[in-house]
């Protein structure tokens, strides 16, 4: 049975508990704590749903009387977290922002191993993508696609950082993260057959052309220099997004989305 959490309240703007909750906003921290933050009610609400487990959840006490808040507060006691009150002036310290959400909670981190990964539904290699909002909104498009898996390759941006949690919109709580190399991942995609299809200006085919065909994996590279050569040797096809205007490329996350999307209207099901 799971012990219930406690519940109190702080004021005091250089509280221990305030400071440890402000240091998670630092990469250094959260891989050494293996926690992250995530803002708002709805998104704690989908973390919570999705088997995250929760240490603290801080909520603004001028807002005590909120339905909502009151129902997360019951929630995350009942799950063995402590709820803390505290002032909307710790909240702005907290989140650096002069509007932050009402309600803020401290989660565990969850990591896959490579090997977890079995190859049944749509799945994103992203290789060191250094846009946290990019990754965040990739995350937010493979929910909305369905993909499950994304595996990050090499010294990608955090997928834990504020700004992605932010972008994702609590998508993170429904995809699995796993990292890794792209020498192990190769190996891993040649061990399984996986279809490796990635993104490139030379040789590439339209991505209306591709065959989607399953398990395979989507590769979008470093949103300045793309795929390294390694990876786009290891590719079984090479696709292209066609530009019509003088731009010769998209947003790394927007052609994320444009392959995904045409993917699963190659396979519907």
């Amino acid at each position: 049975m799971v012990k219930a959490g406690k519940k109190y309240e702080i004021s005091s703007l250089t509280n221990e508990k305030v400071k440890f909750i402000n240091s998670l906003y630092q990469r250094k921290y959260r891989k050494e704590l293996n926690l992250f933050v995530a803002e708002g009610v709805r998104v704690c609400k989908e973390a919570l749903e999705n088997n995250w487990n929760i240490k603290y959840l801080l909520f603004d006490i001028t807002n005590n009387d909120n339905l909502l808040i009151k129902n997360l507060i019951n929630e995350v006691v009942l799950l063995g977290g402590d709820v803390i009150g505290v002032t909307p002036q710790i909240l702005t310290k907290i989140s650096h922002k002069s509007n932050p959400q009402n309600v803020l909670g401290v989660f565990e981190q969850k990591w896959q191993m490579l090997n977890q990964v079995l190859g049944i539904k749509t799945i994103v290699a992203l290789e060191s993508v250094r846009d946290p909002g990019n990754l965040g909104t990739i995350l937010r498009t493979m929910d909305g696609v369905g993909a499950q898996d994304c595996i990050l390759l090499n010294e990608c941006t955090d997928p834990f950082s504020y700004e992605s949690v932010r972008a994702s919109m609590g998508a993170i709580f429904n995809v699995n993260i796993i990292a890794s190399t792209t020498k192990n991942f190769i190996k891993w995609k040649l061990n399984n057959k996986i279809n490796l299809i990635g993104t490139s200006l030379i040789n590439a085919i339209d991505y209306t052309k591709t065959d989607w065909k399953s398990p395979f994996v989507l590769a979008m590279g470093n949103e300045q220099q793309g795929l390294t050569d390694e990876l786009t040797n290891a590719c079984d096809q090479l696709i292209k997004i066609p530009m019509n205007g003088k731009s010769d490329s998209l947003n790394l996350a927007v052609s994320t989305g444009i392959a995904l999307y045409e993917s699963i209207r190659k396979n519907p099901n």
